[in-house]
């Protein structure tokens, strides 16, 4: 899409590429469910990347509310309290993903307004163990991995079952907050 392919006989052009998914927050005032607008992303080898759009947002109630600023990109899951606020302070960010920083500099370069919306997933002092990271590795689940580690550490369950609710309410907060931004900043006007 980037490559601007021939639609008949125009060049298809995006009029937004937006990066939607979960984040793990990196301040301690953001919580399970709370969204972050991203204003820039950084990753941790390179300079940042502005975040294009929105831009301004219309005025008003934002519901969910929307919490604009920083997003770290890490090529590694982050999962110790410890570290979440360490590279929050160490990089200015509010939370972190794995993927959003790649997209922003593939726009950059090809001149695409960019969108980053990221829903918290796991609060800054929720740890998460390498047992249950190592089954969502690759954004989806290894069922034979789940059974092999509840047979091997039962207790795991409950660990399992607090980050199933969290992403289920991230969700949830993200279509929302989706379908608003959608809504309100786009041109849905005759051209299209």
């Amino acid at each position: 899409m980037l490559n601007k392919p021939r639609l008949g006989n125009l060049p298809y052009e995006p009029k937004v590429i937006l990066s939607a998914g979960f984040a793990g927050a990196l301040t301690d005032d953001l919580q399970v469910g709370d969204l972050v607008l991203a204003t820039e992303v950084v990753d941790q080898e390179g300079p940042s990347c502005p975040v294009t759009w929105p831009g301004a947002l219309p005025p008003g109630d934002w519901k969910p509310p929307l919490r604009r600023g920083r997003l770290l990109t890490t090529s590694l899951f982050v999962s110790k309290p410890e570290e979440k606020q360490n590279l929050g302070e160490r990089h200015q960010a509010l939370a972190v993903d794995m993927e959003s920083a790649a997209f922003a500099k593939l726009c950059r370069r090809k001149e695409i307004p960019f969108g980053c919306l990221r829903a918290i997933s796991d609060a800054v002092n929720t740890s998460i163990s390498v047992q249950v990271m190592t089954l969502v590795e690759d954004a989806s689940i290894s069922w034979r991995g789940l059974a092999m580690l509840l047979a091997r550490s039962p207790s795991k369950i409950r660990e399992l079952r607090f980050l199933a609710k969290a992403t289920r309410m991230a969700s949830r907060n993200l279509a929302s907050a989706l379908g608003e931004l959608l809504t309100l900043t786009l041109s849905w006007g005759s051209e299209l």
